[in-house]
């Protein structure tokens, strides 16, 4: 005993074609406009990308400009913080790299005036406060902004395109991790 009529299959099947050829039908007479409307989609999208690869590697040069902030302040720490900078500097200048190689903030290495803090205007610090005086809490000081950059690369994946998405998804696992290498003592 057969159905009669529009079946839900029926309709479906119905629907998806007239939206196949309604498709098909503004590819096709979409002449030179609709690859003018792609192209500027295409743009739009690369701005977009610029801005987010900036601000991404904005907020990881805060971290470095931390790091490099603490190492001045606490040079004892530097066994302890130089291969953690020495990533985060690495991490910086992924997130920068647009297709062309771009050069990384120096590692420093124990015993080296690499470890003062930046020039004006190189590496950003995420807050002008002073480091503190104690190595503890300046190491808990420096979690937190590992912190911030976590969150801040973690927000920022809904909007990134699929390559960048994996790469800001490493880098926030990254500074998750250092959070918790960093209070780890504690």
């Amino acid at each position: 005993m057969g159905r009669r009529g529009t079946t839900r299959r029926r309709a479906l099947i119905a629907t998806g074609a007239v939206a196949t050829a309604g498709l098909w039908a503004a590819g096709c007479s979409a002449g030179d406009g609709g690859s003018a409307r792609s192209a500027s989609a295409a743009d739009r999208a690369a701005r977009e990308a610029a801005r987010l690869r900036g601000r991404s590697t904005a907020v990881s040069a805060a971290l470095l400009g931390r790091y490099d902030a603490v190492l001045a302040a606490h040079p004892s720490l530097g066994t302890r913080l130089f291969p953690l900078r020495a990533q985060v500097a690495a991490h910086t200048a992924a997130l920068a790299e647009d297709g062309t190689r771009r050069a990384a903030s120096p590692t420093p290495t124990p015993g080296t005036e690499a470890a003062a803090p930046p020039a004006a205007g190189t590496s950003p610090s995420p807050s002008r406060e002073p480091v503190p005086k104690d190595p503890a809490a300046a190491l808990a000081h420096l979690a937190a902004a590992a912190r911030r950059t976590s969150d801040a690369h973690t927000a920022a994946l809904a909007a990134a395109p699929p390559e960048y998405a994996r790469l800001l998804a490493s880098v926030a696992a990254a500074a998750a991790a250092h959070a918790y290498l960093l209070t780890a003592d504690a």
